[in-house]
């Protein structure tokens, strides 16, 4: 809360999706952060709040989002611009597929998790 840091891959990665989204769905769509960079003691929270993956849950205790990674991982909505239309997350992950290294898409609030793990400096 009160900053972001995102990896410069990650912001051409989803201006690149965005791109290619409008064309496909035909209107202009905007990408909704929901999630980016986080603190250890957000990791951890997230992790009580959630489980950790390693035990079943849905947080990584070595997540991507972690700012020892420098920014290079986003969950994200996508929708329209003009009706704020959701565009399905299954749409989104296979079409993120081309401008990011990783993506997950099956996640049961809808989201979309994409990071840049190659580009870890």
């Amino acid at each position: 809360k009160g900053w972001a840091m995102v990896h410069s891959s990650v912001v051409t990665s989803l201006q690149s999706l965005r791109t290619a989204l409008s064309k496909i769905v035909g209107e202009e769509v905007e990408i909704i952060i929901t999630d980016s960079t986080r603190t250890e003691e957000e990791n951890l929270r997230l992790g009580k709040t959630y489980g950790w993956i390693e035990e079943g849950g849905k947080v990584s205790k070595d997540s991507r989002h972690l700012d020892k990674y420098g920014g290079i991982a986003v969950d994200f909505y996508a929708r329209t611009k003009a009706n704020r239309t959701i565009i399905p997350s299954k749409l989104v992950g296979e079409v993120a597929t081309k401008f990011f290294d990783f993506v997950k898409s099956d996640y049961e609030d809808g989201h979309t998790h994409a990071d840049n793990r190659n580009q870890i400096n």
